[in-house]
């Protein structure tokens, strides 16, 4: 995957990002993984801008603890599969260069029949007017958009990953820009936009785990993976077990994908004979 980015960069401006085992359960392997990702840059290319890697961290308390040793060692980071306001503000308070919110579940892209209880728009707004209230540097990239309906309403936020086929019809769309601007949500924030209370969650792992589990009424304690954590009940546990691993799993099955792809067109791959 290092490999397959470098060859990117050389098309692409700004970061590239790559994304860790997403299968590591301990913050030593994911900090040990990381910096094994920062070694292979510079050993493929002793050129290569070290400041344009940013490495993609599922956003599990084990996993901003590793953002947090590695943001003092000058790696970037960006948390993944982030589902809840206590995962963006630990992850600001870690050094995350970004965080990716996502609108949907990622079992929505692949179950058409799937519901997750409709886009989680707010809450990229709420980070993104959290981290300019309290002065973090936290970037808010919302990620997993289903149609551009919701591009358009999160119109305004920092960054935006789209499907190819979404930006293609975002493209074609013929739209005043006053009427666009009326559609985005984070229109409305300044004028609704109030004081927000700063809280700290870094040092304490039970008032993060105590405050994630009540989180959306619940709902963020099943939408990603908080192993180990006390106050959790072995229902929640098993419902954080399912939807991580179908996460984990679809994380895997494309990096082996792009992996393989990789290896087929290696130049400096033997060919079989005939």
């Amino acid at each position: 995957m290092v490999q397959l980015s470098q060859t990117l960069a050389r098309l692409v401006k700004g970061n590239i990002h790559v994304m860790s085992n997403p299968t590591l359960d301990s913050t030593t392997r994911i900090l040990e993984n990381a910096r094994r990702i920062a070694s292979l840059c510079q050993r493929l290319d002793p050129d290569f801008d070290m400041k344009r890697l940013c490495v993609k961290v599922v956003a599990t308390w084990e996993g901003l603890q590793a953002c947090h040793e590695l943001s003092g060692l000058g790696i970037q980071t960006l948390a993944t599969t982030l589902f809840t306001m206590e995962q963006a503000v630990l992850a600001a308070e870690a050094g995350c260069a970004y965080i990716a919110p996502f609108v949907h579940e990622l079992k929505a892209f692949f179950d058409d029949s799937y519901n997750d209880g409709g886009p989680n728009l707010e809450l990229c707004v709420d980070a993104q007017r959290y981290y300019k209230q309290h002065g973090y540097n936290t970037k808010v990239l919302a990620a997993g958009l289903l149609n551009i309906e919701e591009a358009k309403k999160l119109a305004g936020v920092s960054h935006m990953t789209i499907a190819i086929d979404l930006l293609y019809t975002l493209s074609k769309t013929d739209e005043r820009t006053e009427d666009a601007k009326a559609m985005s949500l984070f229109m409305d924030a300044p004028q609704n936009e109030q004081a927000v209370e700063r809280v700290s969650f870094i040092e304490n792992e039970r008032k993060y785990a105590e405050a994630f589990e009540k989180s959306y009424g619940g709902k963020g304690k099943w939408k990603t993976k908080q192993v180990g954590l006390q106050p959790f009940s072995l229902k929640a546990k098993k419902h954080t077990a399912d939807i991580s691993e179908q996460a984990i799993d679809i994380f895997s099955e494309y990096q082996m994908k792009a992996l393989g792809l990789m290896r087929e067109n290696d130049p400096g791959k033997p060919r079989r004979r005939s």
